[in-house]
C-alpha cells in the first residue's frame, strides 16, 4: 500500500496530531486530496488563523473573517471542543477600497471579529493567541476574560480593561496591549494564582509593576513601553528567570530583593551602573546566568563576585573601566563584546571556560599592537579552554597592519573558532583571507549568509581554497600548513550537510539569507 493510503487508515485523533504540526493554509491544501481528508479537515480541532496568509485583495479582510467564522461554526455544530485557537489580524480595518452594499463596513467587520473570537473561546479552549496590528486598538469581548479552562494566553494589539478570571492559567504574554486599569496586573494573585510565566512587552498605560503572592511564578519578561515604566517590584520566592529591556535612556528601579532563588538575570538598557553590579553581587547567591547589555559603563572598576555563576555575557559599547575582576569559581562560558577591553582583566575560575570575544577592528586606533594586547588578555584570563573571536572588518588594511607588525617575529593567536562579519569589497577579500590565516589557525571559521558583505567573502574564500587544492606550489606560508578543509552548510529547518569546496561553490547560487556556513580546517 502507498503511504497516502496508510495515513488515511489511521484513527482521526492520530491524523489530527500529525496535522497539528502544520499551518492552517497547509491543512487546507491537504483537504482537497480526497473526501476522507476533507472530513478530517472539518473535524480538525486546532485553529490557527492569520490574515497574512490570505491574498491582499480589496475584500481580503472580509474573506478572511468569513472563513474564520464558517470554520468555527462548523466545529461548534459538531459539538467538539477547540483546545487551541490563534487569531492574527494584521491588515488595516480601514480598507482602501470603495464600499459597496455587498461588503461590510469597518464597524460591521469589528462585530464579526468579536463574534469569531467569542465562538473560538467558548468551547473549552486551553491555548489562546489573539494579535492585532490594525489601526487603533481592539477591545476584547467579555467571553475572553472568563475562560476557566485557559492554560496559555497571548494577547497583542488590544485593550485590556476588564476583570479577568483565568484560574487555570499557566502562561500569560501581553504585547503592545493598552492596560486601562493597573489593578488588573496587581491582582494577578487573585485571578491567576497558578501562573508560571509572565511576559509584558511594550505595553501602554503601566508605570509601576508589582507582582507578589504568585507561588508558582518562575519566569518574568519585561520590555518597557510607553509611558516609561518607573519601577518593577517582584516579591516572589519561586522566581527563576527575570529579563528586562528598554530602548530609552530613562532609569527603571528594579527591586527583586525577595527573589533569593533567582538563577537567570538578563538586563538590556542604556546604562550599566556600579550600583546594579553591587546589587547583583550582594543579593543573588544562586545566580547562574548573568547577561548585561548596555550602551555605557562609566566607572573605573568592574567586579563581579557570584559564587555559583556559570554563564556571563558582558555587552557594552562605551566603557571607561580600566580594571575588571571576574571572581566566579564555577564560570564555564564568558562572552565579552566591547570596543575597548579594560587593560587589567582578571578571570578567576576553577572550571575550564569557553571565551568569546568581539573585536571591531575599525575602532582600534593602533592595529599594530593588537596581537600583543590580545595575548596579554589571554594571559590574565586563566583556565581558558576554548576561544572564539568575533571580528568585524571593514577593510583588509586593518588586518594588514597587524600582520606587518609581526612580519619579523610571526606570532599566532591561540583561537579555536573564528566568527567573521566582513564589510570589505570584493577586491580586498583575497588580501583579507591571507591576513587572517597569518594571525591564527582556527579549527573553524563561521560566517552567516546575507549579513554585511559575507556572501562575497564566502565566494572568494571558496575559490581560493579550490585553487590551493589544485595548485602544486603555494604563494603564502599558511597554505603550506593547511592539510584539508570541509564546509558545513547549516540551513533552515534543520538542514545540515558537509560538502567539499567545489561542491559548495557549485551550490552557492541557491544560498539563502541567514544560513550558517562553517569552514572546518585541518592544519
Amino acid at each position: 500500500m502507498d503511504t497516502a493510503n496508510l495515513i488515511s487508515q489511521l484513527p482521526d485523533h492520530i491524523r489530527h496530531h500529525i496535522l497539528s504540526f502544520l499551518s492552517t493554509p497547509e491543512v487546507v491544501r491537504l483537504s482537497v486530496l480526497s473526501k476522507a481528508w476533507h472530513r478530517i479537515f472539518n473535524s480538525f480541532p486546532i485553529f490557527e488563523f492569520s490574515s497574512s496568509s490570505f491574498a491582499k485583495t480589496s475584500d481580503s479582510s472580509f474573506e478572511f473573517i468569513i472563513f474564520v467564522y464558517k470554520s468555527l461554526l462548523l466545529q461548534c455544530h459538531q459539538y467538539r471542543s477547540i483546545p487551541k485557537f490563534q487569531f492574527s489580524f494584521t491588515q488595516d480595518r480601514w480598507r482602501p477600497y470603495v464600499y459597496s452594499k455587498y461588503l461590510p463596513s469597518p464597524c460591521e467587520l469589528d462585530k464579526l471579529i468579536s463574534r469569531c473570537i467569542e465562538i473560538g473561546t467558548r468551547k473549552g479552549v486551553k491555548e489562546l493567541s489573539i494579535y492585532f496590528s490594525i489601526t487603533g486598538y481592539y477591545r476584547l469581548p467579555e467571553a475572553v476574560l472568563s475562560v476557566k479552562e485557559l492554560v496559555v494566553c497571548s494577547l497583542g494589539g488590544c485593550i485590556f480593561d476588564g476583570a479577568i478570571n483565568w484560574p487555570s492559567l499557566r502562561e500569560l504574554s501581553l504585547k503592545e496591549v493598552q492596560i486601562c486599569d493597573q489593578r488588573i496586573i496587581n491582582n494577578l494573585f487573585f485571578t491567576c494564582p497558578l501562573i508560571e510565566k509572565f511576559s509584558l512587552v511594550e505595553c501602554f498605560g503601566l508605570k509601576y509593576l508589582h507582582l507578589s503572592g504568585l507561588r508558582k511564578l518562575k519566569k518574568v519578561k519585561v520590555k518597557s513601553g510607553y509611558p516609561h515604566m518607573e519601577k518593577i517590584e517582584i516579591d516572589v520566592v519561586s522566581l527563576h528567570t527575570f529579563s528586562y529591556s528598554a530602548h530609552h535612556y530613562m532609569k527603571t528601579d528594579i527591586d527583586l530583593t525577595s527573589c533569593k532563588n533567582l538563577e537567570v538575570f538578563k538586563f538590556k538598557g542604556y546604562n550599566i551602573t556600579e550600583d546594579m553590579i553591587q546589587y547583583l553581587n550582594r543579593n543573588f547567591p544562586a545566580l547562574k546566568v548573568l547577561v548585561l547589555h548596555g550602551e555605557r559603563l562609566h566607572f573605573q572598576r568592574i567586579e563581579i563576585s557570584i559564587p555559583l555563576l556559570e554563564k556571563l555575557n558582558l555587552i557594552v559599547a562605551q566603557i571607561s573601566a580600566v580594571e575588571a575582576i571576574i571572581n566566579t569559581p564555577r564560570l564555564r562560558s564568558f562572552k565579552c563584546v566591547m570596543h575597548k577591553i579594560p587593560s587589567l582583566f582578571y578571570l578567576n575560575s576553577l572550571q575550564e571556560v569557553t571565551l568569546e570575544l568581539f573585536v571591531d577592528l575599525n575602532n582600534i586606533k593602533h592595529g599594530e599592537s593588537f596581537l600583543e594586547d590580545f595575548r596579554e588578555y589571554l594571559k590574565n584570563l586563566n583556565k581558558i579552554k576554548l576561544v572564539t573571536l568575533s571580528i568585524c572588518v571593514y577593510s583588509s588594511s586593518e588586518i594588514h597592519k597587524i600582520v606587518s607588525s609581526t612580519a619579523s617575529n610571526p606570532v599566532l593567536l591561540e583561537i579555536s573558532h573564528l566568527k567573521l562579519e566582513t564589510f570589505t569589497r570584493e577586491k580586498e577579500s583575497h588580501a583579507l583571507v591571507d591576513g587572517l590565516f597569518c594571525i591564527c589557525r582556527p579549527e573553524s571559521l563561521l560566517l552567516v549568509s546575507g549579513c554585511a558583505r559575507n556572501d562575497e567573502f564566502i565566494k572568494n574564500l571558496c575559490e581560493k581554497l579550490v585553487q590551493i587544492e589544485n595548485a602544486a606550489t603555494y604563494a603564502n606560508c599558511w597554505q603550506h600548513h593547511l592539510k584539508g578543509v570541509k564546509i558545513q552548510h547549516c540551513g533552515r529547518k534543520g538542514y545540515n550537510k558537509i560538502l567539499t569546496c567545489e561542491a559548495f561553490l557549485d551550490s552557492l547560487q541557491t544560498l539563502e539569507p541567514k544560513e550558517k556556513i562553517r569552514f572546518l580546517f585541518e592544519w
